[in-house]
């Protein structure tokens, strides 16, 4: 597809301003998920529940520190039990005390730990006892101290929380998984003038909070992993949706921008309550935002985390939304807050619903077709990993930390599972199935077949074989469908590619190239009228034979995303043509759109310029034909964006700006540098700075630098523009990108200026100094550095790269950087990229002649026509006169042989 459609960051994926944005050459195709050493993880034993936490903490903010004490209340789970384990990291203890029973005093308690973990001794016969903890930690992880300096002075000083998915015990001794549930209550000290936020409650008075001291409590259960703590100045923002009491918390001066940004909560507390038939489970809900936040946002127990690139100004909003974000962590609080994954293995359940309900309240405000949109969007996310990095189960226990398993296919392929079980049940059993699984399971902890069962009961329908080829096995499938018409039969033959592979892949299980079974549905167009076939395919190939009485218009394959994989149609260009104007949904004008930037022909590209230019027709199908156009690169097609380069539209205007820099022409490089220089949008200027230096054109050096430093929401104007620097490949700038990379630049700049130096230059100099930012304390920051790393591909970056794994703590750089170590040869790298460049040059080069071919058997045609109109039959006369002159070339030939036989 031509744009993404999600713009931010989230819990602990990453998005299209992510690393994950950029296409790198270190993504290995067929690489197992599985790291070498990586142990199955179970879950842990239980003998001893924790049933509520209080904490009563004090915050050094210059120190970074935190001091106070925990109590935690315990109930005993297994009779036989000696010990409780509790997860605390770096802790200098000063007391662990133990009381038996409810009535107690609390006495020194026998324990022993180790910095990682306390084990506290507890009396065989007590079924309840309190363990109290004082103590004092500067903690690495979990808790977070910023303050500005002197490169970034506008930083405020403030304290946030960030505990999952196991960073909690970094700051308070706990239960660090999943499976434990306990309520909480908070006192917290901190610096006069400050606010604090925290889970449930507040119920510190006004004389307390005036001396710097708040207080929470919480008496639902959660998890360690949503308790939260946020301190400083904030302004805050008061609303109501169906007596729920909505607080949104932004920095001071910032008002507008959170009225503008949060405007719609209301609206999808009251849909998400409707659909699911489970009212907002909490008595509030407040969204905060803080800087240099490590996570999009993260759904703390009736307190929202989000980072600041949240906030939009007026001009941001043209065509970025924060809804994506804000339905993702308001959906939490069901999905993953009322009911809980039992293990980080079932975190799909947290993770997929959550993403699943930002397309459902998309559908509720915007409609299906951008439903649609956002599916498909999931869908080409998930396979860029899965046809990439690694493909793997949705339900996993091979991992080495928890966030190994955050990514496209707990997200986005968990999405489009929960789509396609919507589309086999339908919206009556389904969400009767969701409202039996939330109710059954509140407050609770689930596992997977939890659901299978609950959608199972509502539905009547056996749901075993659905889940074990698409949750709990890897892959996806990989569709070859032909169309071919003859007379009254209209023949599809299918092949499942990725069956293929079977026999060729290592470890069959994980590579995912199992046959699926699956119904292909089929919209025939015959005279107006559509009618819908479907056929089933559990074979790795298959071919149906169905009657028509003439020729179909058009067929659409697939027509409502029933197939999470990467389905490839081959079809008559006529009927593409047909279908992109007269398929009766987006989707089905969209899909035929895809498919014409393979054809080439004027008919194809008037079609497609037809499309772009119609005003009425949803934005994505107006943006995938530009997308098209752009594959075709013909003079013609360049005329039809260049015609709408200027066009309303600002998502379309985009996608015109995309293509036009596959263009290596001076007319494109001009109409991007009017877009890049002045556009209402800050992302059409992006992307008009990024397709600039893809056209190639000398001059547009120029006009990157100039826009290079230009404010904008998000920085993506400076992004673009390094990325439109390293498509340039303009020596010169080398110095101007390596500069973006210091400390200092806002990070989304920076992240582009890493990922475009291995673009620019693979020297020593460059390899030194990307080494040299491994220790930086941004993880999204330090996985693209070992991205760039492996790009440049030489391997005297093991070394540094190792000592970085020995000290880092975040789960998701050392997940990058043992597939950078196991993947990094070196030789091969630059080599690989001159030769993908030398494609694309001939690629293009064999679309702009097969345009003049095109046009010149246009022009023959009519030529063509009035001969034959004469009786003449020019081609005809011609092989008729190449036939008598090879027979006479022949007759010579062979006399001759016949005088030198004699």
């Amino acid at each position: 597809m031509s744009l993404e459609h999600r713009l931010h960051d989230r819990c602990a994926c990453g998005s299209a301003l992510s690393s994950y944005a950029h296409s790198s050459a270190s993504a290995a195709s067929g690489r197992p998920f599985t790291l070498a050493g990586v142990q199955r993880v179970y879950e842990r034993p239980r003998p001893f529940q924790v049933t509520h936490i209080a904490l009563d903490l004090r915050l050094d903010v210059p120190k970074k520190s935190v001091a106070g004490e925990a109590t935690l209340d315990v109930s005993r789970i297994d009779a036989r039990a000696k010990e409780l384990l509790l997860d605390a990291v770096g802790f200098d203890l000063e007391a662990v005390e133990l009381r038996v029973g409810d009535d107690g005093k609390f006495a020194a308690a026998a324990h022993v730990y180790d910095g990682q973990t306390l084990r506290v001794s507890i009396p065989e016969g007590a079924a309840r006892a309190a363990v109290r903890v004082c103590y004092a930690a500067t903690p690495r992880r979990g808790l977070y101290f910023l303050a500005p300096d002197e490169h970034v002075r506008d930083r405020p000083a403030q304290v946030w929380s960030q505990c999952q998915d196991e960073d909690a015990r970094h700051f308070f001794p706990c239960i660090d998984k999943p499976h434990n549930k306990q309520s909480t209550s908070l006192r917290v000290t901190v610096p006069e003038g400050w606010f604090a936020l925290s889970n449930g409650a507040r119920e510190s008075d006004e004389d307390e909070e005036q001396g710097g001291v708040y207080r929470y409590r919480m008496d639902d259960p959660h998890p360690s992993y949503l308790f939260t703590l946020v301190a400083g100045e904030f302004e805050r923002i008061d609303d109501e949706a169906d007596g729920v009491r909505l607080h949104y918390f932004v920095p001071k001066g910032k008002t507008d921008e959170g009225k503008r940004t949060f405007r719609r909560t209301p609206d999808m507390v009251r849909r998400f309550g409707r659909l699911t038939g489970v009212a907002y489970p909490w008595k509030t809900y407040s969204q905060i935002v803080v800087s240099d936040f490590i996570f999009g946002g993260m759904e703390n127990t009736t307190a929202t985390t989000m980072y600041e690139h949240i906030l939009l100004d007026e001009r941001a909003s043209i065509d970025v939304t924060a809804d994506d974000l804000i339905a993702h962590e308001l959906a939490h609080h069901w999905f993953g807050d009322l009911v809980t994954c039992r293990d980080w293995s079932h975190a799909w359940l947290n993770e997929g619903f959550a993403t699943y309900m930002e397309h459902v309240d998309r559908e509720g405000y915007l409609g299906r077709d951008e439903y649609e949109h956002g599916v498909r969007g999931d869908v080409a996310a998930y396979l860029g990993e899965a046809g990439g990095r690694y493909r793997r189960p949705i339900v996993c226990q091979d991992y080495d930390a928890p966030i190994d398993i955050f990514d496209r296919h707990l997200y986005e392929k968990g999405a489009c599972v929960l789509h396609m079980l919507r589309l086999e049940l339908g919206d009556e059993a389904f969400w009767r199935g969701i409202k039996i699984y939330l109710e059954r399971h509140a407050r609770g902890i689930v596992e997977t077949r939890d659901l299978l069962r609950a959608l199972e009961e509502a539905s009547g329908r056996s749901l075993e074989r659905f889940f074990e080829q698409w949750v709990f096995r890897a892959g996806h499938p990989e569709l070859e469908v032909k169309i071919d018409h003859d007379g009254e039969a209209l023949t599809v033959s299918v092949k499942q590619a990725q069956a293929a592979k079977e026999g060729r892949e290592k470890d069959k299980e994980d590579a995912g190239t199992h046959v699926f079974a699956l119904d292909l549905e089929l919209d025939i167009s015959i005279d107006g009228e559509v009618r819908r076939e479907v056929r089933r395919v559990e074979s790795a190939t298959a071919t149906f034979t169905i009657h028509v009485p003439k020729r179909p218009a058009f067929i659409v394959v697939d027509p409502e995303l029933r197939i999470v994989g990467d389905v490839r149609v081959e079809c008559p260009g006529d009927m593409l043509r047909a279908q992109l104007v007269g398929a009766p949904t987006a989707r089905g004008r969209l899909l035929a759109a895809s498919l014409m930037g393979k054809l080439d022909d004027p008919a194809t590209t008037r079609a497609l310029g037809a499309s772009l230019g119609k005003e009425d027709e949803f934005w994505g199908v107006r943006a995938e034909a530009a997308s098209a156009l752009g594959d075709v690169r013909s003079d013609d097609a360049l005329t039809h964006l260049l015609a709408h380069a200027r066009t309303g539209h600002a998502k379309v205007r985009r996608a015109v700006a995309a293509a036009l820099g596959k263009f290596r022409k001076t007319q494109a490089a001009d109409a991007l540098k009017s877009l890049a220089l002045r556009d209402a949008s800050y992302l059409v200027e992006a992307e008009a700075a990024r397709a600039l230096g893809g056209t190639r054109q000398s001059a547009a050096f120029d006009t990157l630098i100039e826009v290079l430093d230009r404010p904008s929401w998000a920085d993506v104007v400076r992004a673009g523009a390094l990325d439109g620097l390293a498509a340039l490949r303009d020596e010169r700038a080398q110095a101007h990108v390596l500069t973006r990379t210091r400390y200092g630049i806002p990070t989304r700049g920076r992240r582009a200026a890493i990922m475009a130096l291995p673009k620019l230059s693979t020297d020593r100099k460059v390899r030194e100094a990307l080494e040299d930012l491994l220790d930086q304390s941004d993880p999204y920051l330090k996985v693209d550095v070992v991205r760039a790393l492996l790009d440049i591909g030489d391997t005297k970056s093991r070394g540094p790269l190792s000592r970085q794994l020995e000290r880092e703590l975040d789960g998701r750089v050392r997940r990058r950087i043992r597939e950078a170590l196991r993947d990094l040869g070196g030789a091969g790298k630059r080599e690989a990229e001159r030769l993908r460049e030398d494609l694309e040059a001939l690629r293009s080069e064999h679309a702009e002649l097969k345009a003049r071919l095109g046009k010149l058997e246009a022009r023959i045609a009519p030529k063509e026509a009035a001969s034959k109109s004469n009786g003449v039959h020019p081609g005809r006369d011609a092989d008729k006169h190449e036939a008598e002159k090879d027979a006479g070339e022949k007759g010579k030939k062979r006399k001759k042989d016949e005088r030198a036989s004699r």
